[in-house]
């Protein structure tokens, strides 16, 4: 007695060899799966990042004792400044305005009675003027306690990330986003394509029923995430030092979760757009929004309220947690429930969306 296999299955495995087939014969799709994350990750790798580790300080010294001449040369042998004398305030301001020096230290002409330094900071990027201006007053207070034993002494100590370097917190979000990008981006476009060839109206006539044909084509790109999450993370733990210190399974398992939420949303966009170039702008009216809302760059707590309860609606904000934690807290799949079941919901919303839509 020989067992055949339902139709409807017959049906999906036929269409599931043919993207697959589709997918990895295209020299275009294969570069766009491998070059275009590892780009990006190596390009946001490096340029992502708060940290000053080297800036110009202009110099106005009016008090010119031995005190103030000290106190600039201890800055200097931190080895973080560049100092740049000026002969007055107005000289030092303008090389602020010309961006030739990031802030001033002016010691005045009383500083050997009064001992008060002044620091000026260039508030245009206000991040970079608090981490340089802290810099600035740390190494001054270090420099001024000289050899004096302390009454109090505070021992600070970071925990999973010793030494401060925000490329460890960035580089997993990296990975995220990339993720982000790539999925939501090539589903649009590979059911767009389909129309644009001709070939979506053949299959229409077909005995291929909407959820076959949905499957069909969210199966291959869900693989090509899967691949490139371990291809960057692995990128991410051999050429940035990212510590990974939880669980594969954990972070297989929100990948697997945020790509249903992508995959949705790039199967909607699709279902708007009639050409691939109206599906890529749609597309970024999606990713940018998406990412501003995740808490990638910009504490969503420092948000107004109505702007982080719009954020409960973004699957990168989950994504973000759960690939953080797993890289940087040995984070495990108890400890990051809420983050799953969130994703669950809205990817399985964006699913039933897109399914609605598509005809």
């Amino acid at each position: 007695m020989t067992l055949h296999a339902p139709l409807p299955l017959v049906r999906l495995k036929a269409l599931l060899a043919k993207e697959f087939r589709q997918l990895l014969r295209d020299p275009r799709m294969r570069f766009f799966m491998v070059v275009p994350p590892l780009v990006q990750l190596m390009v946001f790798g490096y340029a992502a990042t708060y940290d000053v580790r080297h800036a110009d300080i202009g110099l106005v010294d009016e008090g010119r004792d031995s005190a103030s001449r000290a106190l600039a040369a201890d800055v200097a042998a931190t080895g973080h400044f560049s100092l740049h004398h000026y002969l007055d305030m107005a000289a030092a301001a303008d090389a602020i305005d010309r961006g030739a020096v990031r802030a001033v230290l002016h010691f005045p002409q009383n500083f050997a009675d009064r001992r008060v330094v002044q620091v000026v900071a260039d508030g245009s990027d206000s991040n970079s003027a608090q981490i340089v201006a802290g810099q600035l007053s740390q190494a001054l207070l270090s420099a001024a306690a000289g050899s004096r034993t302390p009454v109090l002494r505070v021992e600070e100590r970071a925990w999973y990330n010793p030494n401060l370097d925000d490329r460890i917190f960035f580089v997993p979000g990296i990975i995220a986003n990339v993720v982000f990008v790539a999925t939501m981006s090539l589903m649009a476009m590979t059911v767009v394509r389909e129309r644009e060839l001709g070939t979506l109206e053949r299959l229409l006539v077909t005995p291929v029923a909407r959820l076959e044909f949905v499957v069909s084509k969210m199966l291959p790109v869900a693989c090509v995430g899967l691949f490139d999450v371990a291809l960057v993370a692995g990128v991410a733990v051999a050429w940035f030092d990212v510590p990974f210190r939880g669980s594969p399974l954990a972070l297989l398992l929100g990948a697997a979760l945020f790509l249903m939420s992508s995959l949705g949303l790039g199967l909607l966009i699709s279902s708007y757009a009639g050409t691939q170039q109206q599906a890529m702008l749609l597309s970024f009216f999606v990713i940018m929004p998406a990412i501003v809302l995740s808490g990638f760059a910009f504490p969503i707590a420092n948000m107004p309220r109505g702007v982080q309860l719009a954020t409960w609606l973004d699957p990168l904000r989950y994504f973000l947690v759960v690939i953080r934690d797993v890289f940087l807290k040995a984070g495990g799949f108890w400890d990051h429930r809420f983050q799953y079941a969130m994703m669950a919901l809205l990817g399985t919303l964006a699913l039933a969306l897109s399914v609605r839509r598509v005809r």
